[in-house]
């Protein structure tokens, strides 16, 4: 029998979409940086507080260029960006994904941010709490990381209504989009147990 972890990650599967009560999240595809881009511009003043990358928020067809760029390296495993939208109104809620992936180890890294118009609903949470049991339960992950800038108490409390295990802080390693230059905070799972209740399920209907 073949060791999972010296599968060519190519091969590995990733069933989607991933179902939530309120959500459903996928791989992004081409087409998408329409939406991802009226998002971004929605959400401007709150992703240019805290994402480097949202510095400069770029055009429509910069973000298309980046979500082609993502769906290029979903298919290679070498990073599953995923984006979330509702059930009932289609509308885009979540950009999130598992970032920064070591197949071998199977860690897995977890990334997120809200379109603010929908913030302060527990869409995070929700969808947070679906993708640590997709990366467990689906891809065998043994370890999933998920980190915080100094300050950002919004995905603080996230992190720890999930129930990760604080790491570590790194002092003065992370470089926020004003030039200010701040702590971050590491967190960590190595199971699914305690996780709040959800109703997650993933793979073709």
């Amino acid at each position: 029998m073949t060791d999972k972890n010296q599968t060519n990650p190519i091969l590995i599967d990733i069933p989607m979409p991933i179902e939530t009560p309120r959500l459903v999240l996928r791989g992004v595809r081409a087409g998408d940086g329409e939406v991802l881009y009226k998002s971004k511009l929605a959400s401007r003043t709150e992703l240019q507080r805290w994402m480097p990358w949202a510095k400069e928020i770029g055009s429509e067809e910069d973000t298309e260029i980046v979500i082609r760029e993502n769906e290029a390296k979903f298919l290679t495993r070498e990073d599953l960006m995923i984006v979330g939208f509702s059930k009932e109104t289609g509308e885009h809620i979540i950009s999130t994904g598992l970032h920064r992936i070591d197949w071998t180890l199977r860690i897995f890294e977890i990334g997120f941010w809200v379109s603010t118009p929908y913030t302060k609903k527990g869409y995070a949470s929700e969808s947070t709490n679906a993708l640590i049991r997709y990366a467990f339960e689906a891809l065998s992950a043994s370890k999933v990381i998920i980190c915080h800038s100094g300050g950002n108490d919004a995905s603080r409390r996230v992190i720890e209504k999930l129930g990760f295990e604080k790491e570590g802080v790194f002092k003065k390693d992370d470089h926020l989009p004003d030039g200010t230059i701040t702590d971050k905070h590491w967190y960590a799972r190595f199971n699914t147990d305690g996780l709040p209740d959800l109703d997650a399920r993933w793979g073709p209907a």
